[in-house]
Parts: C-alpha cells; structure tokens; sequence
C-alpha cells in the first residue's frame, strides 16, 4: 500500500448569486440552452423561445453558471426553462427562490414544463416539493412536426417526446 501525506486543503465554497438576465448574457445563454434542449421549447402545445424572456442567472466568481426564465401569467409564475451545465440541484434551488421572490405576494402558483428527457430537472424539482401536475404525451413530436422553429427532439441520447408539468402551490 502506498500512502502520499499532504497538508489537507479547505476550499471554501462560494455561494452563487443571483441576478436579472441581461442582453450581456444573451451569447453565453444561447450556448447553455442549446446544451440542454434548444433554445425554442414546447410549452403547452406551442413554440416558445425561451432565450428573450426574461430571466434570472446564477453566477460564481463572476461567471454565469445556470439561467432560469420567467413568465406571469396572472396569479402564476411560470418558469418557462431552467438550465444548467453540469446540472446542479442546489444552483436550481436558488434560482426557484428568488423566481418565488419575484413572483411577488399574488402568486398562487409556479409551475414548470419540462420534456419526458430532463431526467435532471425532474428529479430536482421533486427533490424541491414539486409534483407532477400532468403529463402531455407526444406534444413536443408533434409541435416539432408542424412548427416552423426549430426544436430539439433529442437530449443526451433520449427522445423528446411528451411534456411534463411540475407545479407547487404558494402560501
């Protein structure tokens, strides 16, 4: 057995923070989604391109490191897509808080849409408290078939197929 003896080393962790998405963030962003599912997105049956909503960007050390965009849609927040590389549950979390914080008092409701294939979205938004609210089999197919943009059918070797609504009541 051969054993090294070093000094041990601490790193101290650096808490992402979290700001508004800016038009300075639009080139950075583009890469990250079309990593994670393409920029265009199905969302209840249409085409949506989630790069010019709004939006918030975790950074650490001055560097962007997951997007989250938002849409109110009255007394619901919809967080239309949340992105990561690499994939990380407590980044996510943090984004969720402070989408939650901008939703303001009168939001009743967030709910996110995610495709059959973010295998990792699914399991960090239930991981959060969210529950499946349903499930829309073939939508992305068929949206991907009949509209003009381009939308991803494949994630990391899976198909994208069928759109799943997470969602989580507020106080």
């Amino acid at each position: 057995m051969v054993t090294i003896d070093a000094p041990r080393v601490d790193f101290e962790a650096v808490q992402p923070s979290i700001r508004p998405y800016s038009s300075e963030d639009f080139r950075w962003a583009l890469e990250l989604l079309e990593a994670t599912g393409g920029r265009h997105r199905v969302r209840r049956g249409k085409a949506v391109d989630v790069a010019v909503l709004p939006g918030l960007v975790a950074e650490r050390n001055g560097q962007p490191i997951a997007l989250l965009t938002l849409a109110r849609h009255r007394e619901e927040l919809e967080v239309v897509v949340v992105a990561a590389r690499p994939f990380d549950d407590g980044v996510i979390r943090l984004l969720i808080d402070a989408a939650k914080t901008y939703a303001g008092p009168t939001c009743r409701r967030i709910y996110t849409i995610c495709s059959n294939a973010e295998l990792d979205a699914q399991r960090s938004l239930q991981l959060y408290g969210f529950r499946l609210a349903s499930c829309r089999p073939g939508n992305i197919e068929a949206v991907a078939r009949r509209d003009s943009a381009p939308i991803a059918t494949m994630l990391d070797g899976l198909a994208m197929r069928d759109e799943l609504e997470f969602d989580q009541l507020l106080p």
